[in-house]
């Protein structure tokens, strides 16, 4: 009995510090992204300061290079009533973008372009789970791209159900700038919700 008490005691013990380290990961890991997304906002807010100015620096780098960030990062995505403030990748056929950050699909068109930004995440409590607070959106909600030095404003137009098929109707236009968010709902089994916003503004951060 008493090497059973100990075995439990023991279990116990190590099952907290594999929390405590878990924990202490996850922390790490999050600072590291929210210093990701900072230098992507601060490198591309300094592209569009050197393309603004008139006056002629002479510097090491190509006269026609552009400064890039250090993250893979093609934009950041945020929405201010969910807390989110996270990168966008490119998804492509041999990398599993939406496990390491918030995917663009491949049809997308970035907010320098008219046409829609179809962004896509997962929805569960994981560390990749970006999207498990977008059901809390409503109508007329802001959503915040950060593309190149460009700050973009969408205003929430549409929130509706999908079946979950691998397909999703999207809307196209030639003469106006959209975003779409997708993820799966986790109160509708075999469900997705999707988010579409129509952009509102857009200004040079």
């Amino acid at each position: 009995m008493k090497r059973r008490k100990i075995v439990a005691i023991s279990f116990i013990i190590i099952s907290f510090f594999i929390i405590i380290i878990y924990e202490l990961n996850e922390n790490r890991n999050e600072k590291i992204e929210q210093q990701n997304v900072e230098e992507y906002i601060e490198m591309t807010s300094e592209e569009i300061k050197d393309e603004s100015t008139e006056e002629i620096v002479e510097s090491e780098q190509p006269q026609n290079e552009k400064v890039q960030s250090n993250t893979s990062y093609k934009a950041i995505l945020e929405i201010p009533k969910i807390s989110l403030k996270r990168g966008i990748v490119d998804a492509t056929r041999n990398f599993n973008s939406i496990n390491y950050a918030i995917s663009a699909d491949l049809k997308s068109n970035y907010p320098n372009e008219m046409g829609n930004l179809i962004l896509y995440a997962h929805s569960g409590n994981s560390s990749v789970g970006f999207f498990r607070n977008l059901d809390k959106l409503d109508l007329n909600d802001k959503i915040i791209v950060y593309y190149n030095g460009i700050k973009y404003t969408y205003t929430v137009t549409n929130k509706h159900d999908i079946l979950k098929t691998g397909k999703a109707k999207v809307i196209s236009s030639k003469n106006d700038k959209y975003i779409t968010l997708i993820t799966c709902n986790k109160r509708r089994k075999g469900y997705q919700i999707v988010i579409e916003g129509r952009l509102s503004n857009s200004e040079i951060y």
